[in-house]
Formats: structure tokens, sequence, C-alpha cells
């Protein structure tokens, strides 16, 4: 019996990691326009809505019917439909605000015989997006843990923990994203860039302690699934991955490595948070895996065929 419909593949965890990434970018961005008075580099500012594009595409094909997805729109009562349509505007008014920045010069804006970025020089106009861009980015930021959190069949996931999790890591994976950036495009406040290694810093500093709290509690304190889905994370399978690979390299290293004043080290601090949010969001989705059957559930799915079966070879004739 196939599980496509019980379970969800690496493709989602990629989605939820570029959509998470480039909301906590636009979150960002947003706060250093509406209270540094500043903007993030251009390529910061671009990349963001173009992360959360990536995701969409990941999403689109894990979904199973691209040509299909638009449906995902049309039922104004599903949290998939309210992330969709909370994405979309995102993504429109990034590139937008985004797009006040591109020198009137560049290519291939040269070209044309007059600017089109009229509302270049609208100071209401940046800050309007960025309160827009600051709603949308949260909700961006936060939509995966609420969708996860909602599922009470899987152990792991169940709870108001997983959405703060992925808000924080949203949060710093995008002010990391920011800091690699601005070695590409001179962000406007250096001062501000050069803030963003103990910004992350402070975040990596809480992600860690949320995440010793989140497993020590799911183990010890709540049901026996749960305990046992966490302690794959802590003693099994998965914590090689989850101990090793997450929380030492993606994110005790980098927490130690942006506290050094080395703009190499800390670029390295960031590229190791980038890595720790893609394997973060692989291991949550895997742990999805772990589920809590209803009764007869799995008798059920026993009895299933498989679809080789040769009565349904004969029928099928």
């Amino acid at each position: 019996m196939s599980n496509k419909h019980q379970s969800w593949g690496w493709m989602l965890a990629v989605d939820f990691f570029f959509a998470g990434a480039g909301g906590g970018m636009l979150v960002l961005a947003a706060l250093v326009e509406l209270f540094g008075n500043s903007r993030m580099s251009l390529a910061g500012n671009l990349l963001g809505p173009a992360f959360m594009c990536i995701g969409c595409i990941f999403l689109i094909f894990e979904l199973g019917k691209p040509f299909r997805a638009w449906r995902v729109f049309m039922n104004p009562k599903a949290i998939l439909t309210v992330g969709a349509w909370t994405m979309s505007v995102a993504i429109a008014t990034a590139f937008v605000y985004a797009a006040m920045a591109l020198p009137a010069k560049a290519f291939p804006l040269n070209l044309l015989p007059f600017d089109p970025i009229v509302w270049r020089d609208w100071v209401w106009a940046g800050k309007l997006l960025a309160v827009v861009n600051l709603i949308t980015g949260l909700v961006v930021a936060t939509y995966p843990g609420v969708l996860l959190g909602r599922l009470k069949g899987r152990p792991f996931w169940t709870g108001p923990g997983i959405m703060a999790l992925f808000l924080l890591s949203s949060l710093v994976t995008g002010t990391a994203a920011h800091y690699l950036c601005g070695f590409v495009t001179e962000a406007p406040s250096v001062v501000v860039w050069n803030a963003l290694p103990g910004v992350f810093a402070l975040l990596l500093m809480f992600q860690l302690v949320l995440w010793i709290g989140y497993l020590w509690i799911k183990q010890s304190g709540a049901t026996e699934n749960e305990a046992a889905a966490a302690r794959r994370w802590t003693s099994g399978d998965r914590s090689l991955a989850g101990k090793g690979a997450f929380l030492f390299l993606g994110t005790l290293v980098p927490l130690v490595l942006a506290l050094l004043p080395n703009p190499a080290a800390q670029a390295v601090a960031a590229a190791l948070v980038l890595f720790g949010g893609v394997t973060m969001r692989l291991l949550v989705i895997k742990s999805g895996d772990d589920r809590t059957y209803l009764p007869g559930e799995k008798r059920y799915n026993l009895r299933l065929p498989n679809g080789d079966e040769a009565f349904l070879h004969k029928s099928a004739h």
C-alpha cells in the first residue's frame, strides 16, 4: 500500500525552509525600514520573495498535481488556502518593495525611455509596504508550525511548541541569509549589517534552549507516543542528525563563530545556520512518520492490497 496520503516527503521540508527563510527575511527588512530608517541590501530584499517562490515550486510538486495547484486558492476555510494567499501577497509586495532600490540605470531598466518604478521615491510607500511585509512575513514564517501543530495524530508535532520553533528558525535563517547577501550587494546601513551576526547569535541561543526544552518536555511530560518520538531524536535512529547535524553543527557551532570579530568566521556561521535550518525541517517532517493510530487502523491497512495482486490485474482486463 502506498503511504503517500499518510506522510509527506523531503520536498515539503525544502518548501518549509525556503518559505520560512523568505518570511524571516521580509520581517527583518521591514523592521529595519520601520524602526531603523534604512534598508537591507538589494540582494537580500530580492532574495526574500525569491526564496518563497522556490518554496512554492517544491510545494506544488509535493502536492502531486502541479496543473491543479490553483485549487489550493479556492477553499477559504482551509489552512492551506490561507497560507497560499498570504504567501502570494507577501511575494508581490516584497518584490515591489525591493524594486524601490533598483538603480534606474541598471539593466534592463536602462533600455526603457522612462523609469517604470514610479514609486521609487515615495517614502510613504516604503513604510506601507514594510508594514504589509512585516505582517505577511510573520504569517509565512509561522505557518508551517501552525499546520503541523494542528495534526494531533503526529505525536512529535502536536501542540503549540512546534509553531514557536518554526518561527524562531525562520527568523534566524532569514537573518543569516541577509548577512550573506551583504557580501553580494552592500547594505545601505553598514552598522545594521555588522550587527546581524550578533542578532542571529542571540536567536541561535534561544533556538538551542527552546529545542532542548521541547525535546525534554516531549520525552518526560507528554504521552508515551510523544515520548517515543522524542527519544528517536535524543538516543534513537535520528539522534546523529538531530544532535549532531542540527543542534551541534547547525546551532552551537555557528553560535560560537558568530561571536568572533571576524567576517569570514561570521559568514561560515551564517552558512551553517542555513544548513541547520534545512536539517531541522527534514527531521521534523520525517518525524511525522511516527503516528498515533486509531483502534484497528493498523489491521485495516495491512489488509489493503499492495497494487500488484493477481486479481487486480485480471479485473483491469
